[in-house]
């Protein structure tokens, strides 16, 4: 297994696992459970939106791009993984709008930023478990290196969220936190 940036800490109290997974769902979703067995994470419930929840604290899952990926933080925290591929281009339409021209700016409109983006906004919604319009749902604030503030317009919240590059293999990961 190549070295990987995990476990990693993002901000005080927010920790990020995570490791390369290939195969199927069922296979993807096997390493997860284990990754969390590995690093004695706590027993999760899911709400009936399917978000999953901690007695104590936050936490969020994601699998795709080859790797699988988890979060916990004492704020709403959301977590995706995702590989750059030329399908992001196709479904544009549906999650770039206007309100994303900072994000295409800063990064360039390309198809690594469309990732970027998408990551993002999945990231975003698991911070909340619904309500986050893929297409107007972020209102982008500020940008900043690999880190932005943006407001969930539905639920006038404000996220920091930040991305990270994998390797081996490639992928873009996105954290958004709620802030308090």
């Amino acid at each position: 297994m190549p070295d990987t940036p995990f476990p990693m800490t993002l901000a005080e109290g927010v920790t990020l696992i995570g490791e390369p997974c290939g195969g199927a769902l069922i296979a993807q979703r096997a390493a997860l459970n284990a990754l969390l067995a590995r690093h004695n994470w706590p027993k999760m419930r899911q709400l009936a939106n399917g978000k999953p929840i901690l007695d104590k604290g936050h936490c969020s899952l994601s699998h795709g791009g080859g790797w699988v990926t988890a979060a916990r933080s004492p704020l709403p925290i959301g977590v995706d993984v995702e590989a750059s591929a030329e399908r992001l281009h196709t479904a544009r339409r549906r999650f770039v709008g206007p309100a994303d021209q900072p994000i295409l700016d800063h990064f360039g409109d390309n198809t690594e930023t469309l990732c970027r983006l998408w990551t993002a906004k999945e990231a975003a919604f698991k911070v909340f478990g619904e309500g986050v319009d893929f297409l107007t749902g972020l209102q982008w604030d500020a940008v900043e290196g690999e880190r932005a503030r943006a407001t969930a317009t539905v639920q006038q919240q404000t996220l920091t969220v930040a991305w990270h590059h994998l390797a081996e293999p490639a992928a873009w990961l996105a954290t958004a936190v709620a802030n308090t």
